[in-house]
């Protein structure tokens, strides 16, 4: 009797210690909210991107009057930035001109709240923010803009994503000009993060597909108490 109670007391303080490692400080489970120091871990990085890109501030864009658009709707806003917070944000350009690349990534309360904020985000695409408008343009030369959303069909990212590209055309005119936005914003766990980038559609354009799979696989590496690794044999970049 003595022996089986001492293997039974073994098998609880194996569990035990097994359920503690699980939940000690800095091994968060994948539904746990990210402190916003753990969210800055997991954000895009200048050795994430190509050669070629360089770190960008939010200072920077408003000097210019151009970047990643700044919806004048505020219910828009939601689909570049948030408020929830906590939440750490960066920012990279290829050029003075663009293209430019915005990444953010939020902690909310729960897994439930991270699932409501991506489904406001998919009612604002289809509904109020099907189109927006922005002012842009050099401090003093600004002109209004309005973006037009289009739902892309890409392939799903972390638990669940949306992915919509906006195209720009001077408010009041029928025709589109050169120039897109595009973002996808994905959920893994407690967890949204979004990338977006805006610049002339074409080639010169940096593969925001790759960027984005990139941001949810350092969002879950954080998520799941690992540490985000830096890709291997980056160049890095420079502050335009």
């Amino acid at each position: 009797m003595g022996s089986m109670y001492s293997h039974l007391r073994t098998a609880v303080v194996a569990g035990i210690a097994a359920l503690s490692l699980a939940l000690a400080p800095g091994r968060p489970l994948a539904a746990d909210a990210l402190s916003e120091r753990q969210l800055r871990e997991a954000l895009l990085d200048a050795v994430d991107l190509p050669a070629g890109w360089a770190s960008d501030s939010e200072q920077s864009a408003a000097k210019r009057g151009f970047g990643v658009p700044r919806p004048d709707e505020p219910d828009c806003g939601e689909l570049f930035d948030t408020t929830t917070d906590p939440a750490a944000r960066a920012g990279f350009a290829r050029t003075r001109s663009g293209p430019f690349l915005t990444t953010v990534a939020a902690a909310h309360q729960n897994e439930d709240r991270a699932r409501r904020s991506l489904a406001a985000a998919r009612e604002a695409v289809d509904g109020a923010c099907a189109t927006f408008h922005a002012e842009e343009g050099p401090e003093g030369g600004d002109v209004r803009v309005a973006y037009e959303a289009e739902r892309l069909d890409a392939d799903s990212l972390g638990e669940e994503s949306l992915a919509v590209r906006f195209h720009r055309r001077l408010d009041g005119e029928s025709a589109t000009t050169p120039v897109v936005a595009d973002v996808v914003i994905a959920r893994v766990g407690a967890q949204t993060v979004r990338v977006a980038q805006a610049g002339r559609d074409g080639a010169d354009s940096g593969d925001l597909a790759a960027f984005a799979e990139r941001a949810v696989e350092k969002l879950e590496e954080v998520a799941s108490g690992r540490s985000a690794d830096p890709l291997p044999d980056q160049p890095g970049t420079t502050e335009l």
